[in-house]
């Protein structure tokens, strides 16, 4: 009994068409991001690089008014095209620039072994041509991702790695079959699996485009969590964050008997400074500040902005000795620093109180508060630019 073939929807150019739809509803969203965050400019290109994709693929199924030779070279062009934009858009992505005559000329030489070396008659050669430009693109993007270390941490990064490799590996598949059945012409085997591979090499870029779209997405995120948690004009942390991170540093030094010190850091006589020169002057005294204040500071120490211009550092496991140096520091920092303001260069100085951890006095980082707001207080009676650690019995009244 002869066997009976069960027809099915999954053949390739059915396949092909409902990948050029999800292309096409990539691209949209692609772009309908870029709308709302122009400042993306790597998302235009990737939205560009999905509307010539869908172009690319309706080729295959419109019929246009040349020869089916030089509708496949079109075809074939516009699909190639993708795989420079993917570089151009990771370039983009990570803040580098980009050299398009590099791009001009690769894309050109393909194109010519494409049409001149493979021609017609040789469906191995134009494996060879476009499968040799899709692994120098895709090893470009793999170096590129694996030379900028600062974002490593984020989970886009690492799924738009981990399908530039998986890309490169099908162009490597490809190219070998087709170097290995150069001259001869593809097998009915080889045949299906250059098909297969090809389709992974569409849904692969795909997948590519949305981890770049999810790394924008990652940044984005960052970028409002970042302006929520700090101060606008000194990118410390604000009075909320500093307190809601300071509360657990304050718990844990509680509970392992660790030191713990609190500096308030207050400008001296910083309204002179606006009322002589300006508001803008002043906010340019507390950009330079803060700077300093991160310079100065040991790594893990924590730093905001309290208000105005007081600023609040606490300085884990740090003993009394030590956080008295580390202010001292500081000051000397602050009063060596002289800021500059256009064509004015400033002279400025701080007060600063130093409140340490004592378990039996400080039951909540609030106490702990008061004690370094009453010895800045000290500090500025006794006459400004000064450490105060210890407090001083109050001055009786005279009657």
């Amino acid at each position: 009994m002869p066997s009976q073939t069960i027809p099915s929807i999954l053949d390739f150019k059915t396949t092909l068409l409902s990948t050029m739809g999800y292309t096409a509803m990539l691209t949209l969203v692609v772009m309908m991001f870029w709308l709302y965050n122009r400042n993306e400019r790597a998302l235009l290109t990737l939205g560009v690089a999905g509307i010539i994709t869908t172009i690319g693929t309706l080729l295959s199924y419109i019929p246009l008014p040349i020869s089916p030779w030089h509708n496949l070279i079109l075809d074939m062009l516009l699909l190639l095209l993708f795989h420079p934009l993917a570089l151009v858009a990771t370039r983009q992505m990570l803040g580098m620039r980009n050299h398009w005559w590099f791009h001009v000329a690769v894309v050109s030489v393909t194109m010519l072994c494409f049409v001149y070396w493979g021609g017609p008659g040789s469906y191995t050669r134009r494996v060879i041509s476009l499968s040799s430009a899709n692994l120098l693109y895709w090893m470009m993007v793999i170096a590129l991702l694996c030379r900028c270390r600062q974002w490593r941490t984020m989970i886009g990064y690492r799924l738009a790695l981990g399908l530039a490799v998986l890309t490169a590996m099908v162009a490597i598949s490809r190219l070998t079959m087709a170097l290995g059945e150069e001259g001869r012409g593809f097998s009915e085997r080889n045949q299906l699996l250059a098909l297969y591979t090809s389709l992974s090499l569409f849904w692969l870029t795909f997948c590519y485009s949305m981890s770049l779209l999810f790394i924008s997405y990652e940044r984005l995120l960052l970028q409002v969590r970042s302006q929520a948690q700090e101060d606008g004009l000194t990118h410390l942390f604000n009075h909320r964050t500093f307190h809601e991170l300071a509360a657990g540093l304050f718990q844990r030094a509680r509970e392992r008997s660790e030191g713990l010190a609190l500096l308030l850091i207050d400008l001296d006589h910083f309204k002179n400074i606006n009322d002589r020169y300006g508001h803008q002057a002043g906010d340019e005294v507390l950009r330079q500040l803060a700077d300093c204040l991160r310079t100065e500071s040991r790594h893990g120490d924590l730093l905001g902005r309290h208000g105005g211009e007081e600023f609040v550092v606490m300085l884990p496991q740090a003993s009394r000795v030590e956080a008295y140096n580390a202010a001292d520091r500081l000051r000397q920092a602050i009063v060596d620093l002289h800021p500059r303001a256009g064509a004015l260069q400033l002279s400025i100085s701080a007060s600063i109180g130093v409140a340490c951890l004592r378990d039996r006095e400080h039951e909540n980082l609030a106490s702990l508060f008061l004690e370094a707001d009453l010895l800045l207080y000290q500090a500025k009676r006794k006459g400004r630019n000064r450490v105060e650690i210890e407090r001083e019995p109050e001055p009786e009244a005279q009657h």
